[in-house]
């Protein structure tokens, strides 16, 4: 087929697709919902492959110092440096498509990385905050929040 023909195909089946939009997308629903058990069985096993592989590469353990969990139902893949702004994106899928970039991601026990979100560093396991790894970037206005904390 000539890229001519190509393009113009293309462009038939958008027409069609707009002059038909809501039956296209009734057909659609249809049937996945008559598939539905189908297709959440093969994204799961597509999940759990992509969460084995991420094992593999990032490392099947906590990367907090000290930590050391290895249990890999606790492991989550953590943006090193903060999730981009607005981004929802699932970080499984973002690590993939970085080609597993270690100098982006890492996996932590989701104690750590709700610690690491939430006050900068992992409490438990860097308990001086000036001991805390690259991977651990926190603000002087956290800083000055842990004599509070200690207190507490």
């Amino acid at each position: 087929m000539a890229y001519k023909d190509l393009e113009r195909r293309k462009a038939s089946l958008h027409a069609y697709y707009l002059a038909h939009r809501e039956q296209w997308k009734a057909s659609g629903r249809a049937w996945y919902l008559a598939h539905r058990g189908e297709v959440n069985g093969h994204q799961r096993v597509y999940n759990q492959r992509m969460f084995a592989e991420a094992l593999l590469i990032l490392g099947s353990m906590c990367a907090c110092p000290g930590c050391g969990m290895d249990e890999p139902l606790f492991l989550t893949i953590d943006h090193i440096h903060g999730r981009p702004k607005g981004s929802r994106k699932d970080a499984l899928k973002e690590a993939k498509a970085s080609g597993w970039d270690k100098s982006k991601f890492q996996m932590l026990c989701w104690n750590c990385n709700m610690a690491k979100s939430n006050r900068g560093f992992c409490p438990v396991h860097q308990t001086d905050p000036g001991q805390r790894n690259g991977h651990s970037p926190t603000s002087d206005a956290q800083l000055s929040l842990l004599p509070l904390m200690a207190d507490t």
